[in-house]
């Protein structure tokens, strides 16, 4: 074989394409076999999924710790007087024949009082709470147990430091919040004035939530004499988003942030909606992590307005729930008599009997059922009280209870009616409130039970000991505490004091835990790595040092008129404005410059948005408000770089953050200052060290001075990617350092190279699969290859569709537009949504229907027509830049754009229609962006030509840098070579003309990375790896980006790519592309799939009825399920095939899912899996055949391969293992069939146009058939085939002339049983078949009895074998 070979690598999310050729394209063979082909497999649970299922488990773990606590504490006291009071409470949610005590009542069962009495004396724990802290008198040991348990239970959130009045002072949290907005959003008002009249309407009872609002922004009024009328909006918009939030209403958080619409998972919400904590908030603050803290400073005064409802003026929060409980008696009572006066029984009984949606039960989530109380689905509150308001609207001035029924009615409007004692408002109330409580009741209780004050031989009381349980959080920067299975790698980092073994109790830890060195260890987890230093520590993304990179990798970006501003207009922007301003827009930009350009205009300016998204926010925190002085300093910059290093690292942690500068920093700073930076919020990291900004330097080819990285970009207008291209030699030395550092790779295993990386867990397994193919592509040759092409999909799969109506955008910009423009939105009303995907329609109507560069109306009809006079242009060349977006297309007239020059826009024509073009801007129809390309004036500069060309070739994303390292690293003789995925992917286009169908296989990864060798290998070759260098090299050279193909390509003597010949129709042929065709319609590529075991959910993580059928897991060790409930749907790990006594005594083969919680227990117990078989199953003389067959595995069952995927009490789930294969000319027709169910989403009135969507009758008739056939021939042997079906139903199908769109579905519907992905089941009612017509579902005793091979593969397929089970 070949030892020079070529790797191609097509990288996703789930998904790895490998190809390998020789340097001619050719495909290199091993054992018969073509080497090219994919690799599938799931994609990994994101590391946010499983925290958030993690933390929830350990809130109840320590919740139920701090209970078994309290109970040891009080134990012996309890035991004096009711020696079995715990084992009944533990024991009170068993059935009486399953408990040891056998008693009714679970709290008292004293002769003269019961749990009756209990609850007749305390209808809620509130009572109880109450009773104790204001009777001093003694009460019942348990009765003082059952409310600290209550207490600890749920003790209320650690979100605000300090005391009870501190957590109670509305001033606290309203000035956090008004100091943020007005650093990070420059929210201007008299707040500070109004602060008192803002809280008095805030907890105004009588006032509905948007007359708050209103009210609110009338006291805040904008001083109008120093704001313009935009910034006044703008202000004005803020207000009304935070007040909202904060009353509990909808926020507009992509208004409130001017972020684009749709940017957010969710852009509008309340913080009363039920989802926000696990769903809301976790989107956001990976959306916008550098405005989260708002967000959360918001929720903190919302939090505030909450708790004051709650109190209601009480200083305790058992005085208020009680108040609350008789306040719900009452209404309830009042409620019930006015529904059964006024409406008689039935209406009664639907609103306060029946448990429904509307009914009273709904909202309570409790129901009577048989006399006894019974949990049922809590509905929304809203269901019920628009329910019992229309009721309550009902009644008559004459009818009963009137006047009481208009003032349920006013309390139903503000909220104030039926208040529960459970809600979600609960979530509001800090620990503070209730450790009150909790203090009084114990002074009250060691009044009379002394066992309280006694102390252990450390000094500490029990009664100090149960407010430390109460207290005690796990301090972050500690960690877990067990540290048994540190050896095993687990995330433990915490240190112990010398000689300190004991076990770690809430008022121990202490003295057992040495707090400092714990900090150290937790610091060194928390720093990421820098990009592109090996090993470095990053730097935090407010330290002053990284904040500077920010600003000039935006500032330098900073264009008039086209060309780049000086570098001291750049520097002089940089003092002025931004080390004086919180945020600075575009127009302080042009205000600014416009002192020395006083013609210049808000056009004039480009290479930005419209105002700068970077700030140098912590530098202005502390010149402002610490050092004044200035922070010139190197002492000073030190000092603040280490503190905002902690503020980020400790974030909320204000006493953390003071204790450690304090130790680190002396009397450095004033107890004043020092109260000012705990004040100070930042948060997040960069991507880069403080070593790789200051500590590299890099030499400037051309003119040979040598910079650091944030020196240079300070002495030029070069921003960071610049600065790394050819031009300097950065990455030379970038390079050079890490080879100092990088050792060399001795073993190739995950825990090795992949495990320590800094990416997501996603893109861990796709990295993990790439090595592993590699590496079996060079066993098989004996040799690395000599070049790696790699290209790396982006995160979340494939790119999203545009979600935004271009119809629905340009009318309303038409609505808005002053011109005349009736004509046009007539016209666009004819024209359905996706008419305008057609770009010159859709450039058209944004130009209001002239030509862009003469200005001539635009012949509708005409320009519908084949052989238009008016077609698209590229504003800036094809030739320089590959560029089909909407921001470089303008329907011009065909002559005029003949004459246009390979360059830049002529200056006539410029002069000519500047003022319509800036118009069209005005008026939104066309983008900043595009305005700029339009009106730019002078030739390309060398550096923007080369620049064109590296944005082509040259790969910034960290993910792909990451892989092509580490395969570097791997293979350190090889070439990698970065392909961008639009590459290939306009080759397939044009002059391949071989689009890829998703819909009918995954192959394509395979062939997408076959194109990745060939377009990655000529563009390598034509502009190396260096486009800056070539350039300069070359740049008298006539080259083309656009026709790269149509030139023979050469490196020294070797021929790369030998040119192709366009026809009209832009298709190439001749030279090397036949040859790549040739291969490209090929389709043997090897298929394999990731083989696992199972490691997730041990079952369905919901509770399921006692009643359910499917039930067959207990909730705890010992529980029936039928008597307590419990859970369906055992995770599988893998699968194992038994044998065991049928019921006529006959030997019986099966194959059977291993529950995940038996796999587990194998390592300790061998015949775990065999128990399972004989207990849980019912299995007799049980053998194990195969012990694992991991999900995935590839089988032959009777001669058809499939994949076992799952299992339930009867079937074995499979999908299948054959990639679909069609034609050329049915694969066509699948493909716009994708195209057109993608652009309707299955909307029916989406109607098919033939002549645009290239679908008719003829070709899916064709399709039809062309599926019949597979089904009957190779698919023949499928489980569950409904070709009978089918082919029963065609002429009805054949002969159905105006359904088309019935027929694009149902095609669409067959090919899911011939794909190989879980997907494979088919809606055939249409044709009178089944909704899920071709589930493969294998009845387990039909397996049993078949033929069963299990094909074992290699990671490519290359190396196989076969086993008959």
């Amino acid at each position: 074989m070949n030892k020079n070979y070529y790797l191609g690598l097509d990288i996703g999310t789930n998904s790895v394409g490998w190809a390998v050729t020789d340097e001619n394209y050719n495909l290199c063979r091993f054992r018969g076999k073509d080497m090219w082909g994919i690799r599938l497999f799931e994609s990994a649970e994101p590391a946010s999924d499983r925290r958030l299922k993690r933390s929830g488990r350990r809130r109840l773990r320590r919740r139920n710790q701090r209970i078994k606590l309290l109970q040891e504490i009080f134990a012996k006291e309890i035991s004096n007087i009711d020696e079995t009071f715990f084992i009944r409470l533990n024991e009170s949610k068993l059935h009486m024949d399953d408990k040891s005590v056998k008693e009714k009542h679970p709290l008292f069962i004293d002769e003269a009082y019961n749990d009756v009495h209990y609850y007749g004396e305390y209808p809620t724990i509130y009572h109880l709470r109450k009773e104790l802290i204001v009777n001093e008198e003694p009460h019942d040991a348990r009765l003082v147990y059952l409310a600290i348990h209550h207490i600890l239970k749920t003790r209320g959130h650690f979100l605000i430091e300090g005391n009870l009045g501190e957590a109670k002072d509305f001033n606290i949290v309203f000035d956090k919040l008004c100091y943020a907005l007005k650093e990070d959003l420059g929210w201007e008002n008299n707040a500070e004035n109004a602060k008192e009249q803002i809280k008095n309407i805030l907890t105004d009872k009588n006032k509905v939530k948007s007359d708050k609002v209103k009210e609110i922004k009338e006291c805040l009024n904008t001083n109008d004499s120093i704001l313009s009328k935009t910034e006044i909006k703008r202000q004005n918009i803020i207000t009304d988003i935070i007040f909202k939030l904060i009353v509990g209403n909808k926020g507009d958080i992509e208004k409130l942030f001017a972020l684009e619409k749709k940017s957010l998972t969710k852009g509008s919400f309340s913080f009363a909606e039920s989802n926000y904590e696990e769903d809301v908030r976790p989107d956001m603050e990976a959306e916008i992590p550098n405005f989260i803290h708002i967000i959360d400073l918001i929720k903190g005064v919302y939090d505030w307005r909450a708790l004051v409802e709650i109190l209601q003026g009480e200083d305790y929060i058992s005085n208020a729930k009680v108040s609350q409980y008789e306040k719900h008696k009452n209404n309830l009572k009042n409620i019930k008599k006015l529904i059964h006066e006024n409406f008689g029984r039935e209406v009664y009984k639907s609103l306060f009997v029946d448990n429904n949606n509307k009914s009273y039960s709904g909202y309570i989530g409790a129901a009577n059922k048989n006399c006894k109380k019974i949990t049922v689905k809590k509905n929304s509150k809203d269901d019920f009280f628009k329910e019992l308001r229309k009721k309550l609207e009902e009644i008559e001035e004459d009818g009963y209870g009137y006047v009481m029924a208009q003032e349920l009615l006013e309390a139903e409007k503000i909220e104030d009616i039926l208040p529960l004692q459970r809600s979600k408002s609960n979530g509001v109330i800090p620990n503070q409130i209730h450790k009150a409580e909790l203090v009084k009741i114990l002074d009250n209780a060691t009044k009379y039970m002394p066992f309280l004050n006694e102390k252990d031989s450390d000094g500490i009381s029990n009664k100090e000991k149960i407010i430390s349980i109460f207290e005690f959080r796990i301090p972050y920067f500690i960690g877990p505490l067990s540290d048994r299975h540190r050896k095993q790698g687990s995330h433990n980092w915490m240190v112990r004091k010398d000689g300190e073994n004991g076990r770690i109790y809430p008022w121990n830890i202490k003295k057992i835990v040495d707090y400092n060195k714990s900090n150290e260890a937790f610091i060194q987890r928390m720093t990421n790595k820098c990009t592109y230093l090996v090993g470095e520590d990053v730097l935090p993304k407010n330290s002053l040092l990284y904040s500077k990179y920010m600003v000039l990798n935006e500032l330098n970006n900073l264009k008039i008129r086209g060309n780049k501003v000086s570098v001291k207009i750049k520097q002089n922007l940089y003092n002025d404005l931004f080390k004086n301003r919180a945020k600075v827009t575009g127009k302080m930009v042009l205000e600014y410059l416009k002192k020395d350009l006083p013609d210049l205009q808000k056009e004039d300016l480009s290479g930005f948005d419209s105002d700068f998204h970077t700030s140098l926010k912590s530098y202005m925190d502390f010149k402002k408000q610490i050092f004044p002085e200035g922070l010139d300093k190197s002492e000073t910059q030190n000092m603040v770089e280490d503190i905002i290093r902690w503020i980020t690292i400790y974030g909320d942690d204000s006493k953390m953050i003071k204790r450690v500068i304090e130790k680190e920093y002396p009397d450095k700073l004033t107890e004043e200052q020092l109260k000012k930076v705990c004040r100070f919020r930042y948060s997040g990291w960069g991507n880069f060290s403080k070593k790789f900004l200051k500590g590299i330097e890099g030499t400037d080819v051309d003119t040979g001075e040598t910079f650091n990285l944030i020196s240079a970009m300070w002495q030029t207008n070069e921003n960071l990617m610049q600065l790394l291209s050819g031009r300097f030699t950065f990455t030379e030395e970038i390079e050079r350092e890490n080879n100092k550092v990088t050792e060399k790779i001795e073993k190739i295993s995950y825990e090795e190279l992949v495990d320590t990386m800094y990416v997501s867990p996603i893109t861990k397994r796709a990295i993990w699969q790439t090595i592993q193919i590699s590496e079996e592509i060079k066993k098989v040759i004996g040799c690395p290859p000599e070049k790696i092409f790699v290209e790396m999909a982006r995160g979340g799969g494939e790119k999203g569709n545009r979600t935004v109506s271009r119809k629905k955008t340009l009318a309303e910009l038409y609505k808005s537009c002053k011109a005349d423009v009736r004509y046009l939105a007539e016209k666009l009303n004819e024209f359905e949504d996706r008419d305008l995907n057609s770009m010159k329609l859709y450039l058209y109507f944004t130009q209001l229907g002239k030509c862009m560069y003469t200005g001539e109306a635009i012949d509708l009809d005409e320009l519908m027509k084949k052989n238009s006079r008016w077609d698209r242009d590229h504003i800036y060349p094809q030739s320089k830049i590959k560029d089909d977006s909407i921001d470089n297309l303008v329907l011009v007239n065909k002559t005029v754009n003949s004459h246009k020059s390979n360059d830049i826009l002529d200056g006539e024509i410029q002069n000519k229609m500047v003022g319509y073009w800036k118009s069209l801007l005005e008026k939104g129809f066309i983008s900043k962006k595009k305005y700029d390309r339009l009106t730019r004036k002078g030739e390309f500069s060398e550096e923007e030509l080369a620049g064109f060309i590296s944005r082509q070739i040259v790969e910034t994303r960290q993910s792909s840098k990451a892989v092509a390292e580490l395969l570097k690293r791997i293979n350190e003789d090889a070439e990698i070579v970065y392909v961008k995925a639009a590459l290939a992917s306009n080759f397939r286009k044009k002059p391949l003309n071989m689009l890829k169908s998703r819909r009918l296989n995954d192959y394509h990864h395979g062939k997408d990375a076959y194109l990745n060798i060939v377009v990655g290998n000529v563009y390598n070759a034509k502009f190396t790896s260096n486009p800056i260098h070539w350039f300069k090299r070359n740049k008298n050279t006539n080259y083309s980006l656009n026709k790269i193909f149509n030139f023979d390509i050469k490196r020294g003597d070797k021929v790369i790519w030998e040119k192709c010949t366009e026809d009209e129709d832009g298709i190439g042929h001749g030279g090397t592309i036949d040859r790549v065709r040739e291969i490209m319609g090929q389709d043997n590529l090897l298929y394999t799939e990731y083989t696992f075991c199972g490691k997730g959910e041990i079952f369905n993580a919901n509770p399921i009825s006692k009643d359910n059928k499917n039930i067959n897991i207990s909730l705890k060790s010992g529980l029936d399920p039928r008597k307590y409930g419990g859970y369906n749907g055992a995770g599988t790990s893998y699968f194992a095939q038994i044998e065991f006594d049928g019921k006529k005594g006959e030997r019986v083969k099966n194959i059977i899912g291993v529950p995940i919680y038996i796999a587990n227990q194998l390592s300790h117990n061998r015949k775990a899996f065999e128990d399972y078989c004989k207990e849980v199953k019912g299995f007799k003389n049980v053998k194990i055949l195969v012990p694992k067959i991991k999900k995935n595995t590839l089988m032959l069952i009777d001669g058809f391969p499939m994949r076992i995927r799952g299992e339930n009490e009867r079937d074995l789930a499979f999908r299948g293992g054959i990639q679909l294969i069609l034609d050329t000319e049915n694969m066509e027709t699948l493909r716009v069939i994708e195209k057109y169910l993608e652009k309707s989403k299955g909307d029916k009135e989406h109607r098919i146009n033939e002549k645009l969507d290239k679908i008719s009758h003829e070709s899916i008739n064709k399709l039809y058939d062309a599926l019949l056939e597979k089904l009957s021939g190779i698919y023949a042997k499928r489980p569950a085939n409904p070709v009978s079906t089918l082919r029963k139903n065609r002429e009805k199908i054949i002969d159905l002339k105006e359904g088309l769109y019935d027929k694009v579905i149902l095609v669409n519907e067959v090919v899911n049983l011939l794909r190989c992905d879980s997907e494979n089941k088919a809606n055939l009612s249409f044709v009178g078949g089944s909704k899920l017509a071709g589930s493969m579902a294998v009845n387990k005793n039909t397996v049993g009895k078949s033929k069963v091979e299990i094909i074992n593969q290699s990671v490519t397929g290359l190396f196989e074998n076969r086993k008959e089970i």
